[in-house]
């Protein structure tokens, strides 16, 4: 089983990003605002934080998460998914009418 999977149309979303954006790249803070879902930056433009480690990569994208998630979430398969509305969030697919989540289960 995977670390890291996203569905089919989560996978859509993040193509279309690609097309319009260029490089990217997944950040999953602990912050105060929307902590635990993937937001997606342009990869050039963006810093990445000593706190955050890299767990793999969706389509070609890196996906770092904050060191203390990814220990809580060391034992779970990470599912990225996108559904349609705007997210409270920064991420670049908002502005497309999309909002990125995460979901996860116990990987055995």
């Amino acid at each position: 089983m995977e670390k890291l999977v996203a569905t089919e149309k989560a996978i859509e979303v993040i193509e279309l990003l690609k097309a319009k954006h260029g490089n990217l790249v997944f950040e999953q803070s602990s912050g105060c605002c929307d902590g635990t879902v993937p937001m997606c930056f342009q990869a050039d433009d963006h810093y990445i934080s000593s706190q955050l480690v890299l767990i793999g990569e969706i389509a070609g994208v890196p996906y770092y998460i904050d060191k203390h998630q990814a220990e809580y979430l060391k034992h779970m398969q990470i599912l990225v998914d996108v559904m349609e509305g705007r997210g409270a969030s920064f991420s670049l697919e908002s502005a497309e009418g999309f909002a990125f989540l995460m979901k996860s289960k116990v990987m055995k």
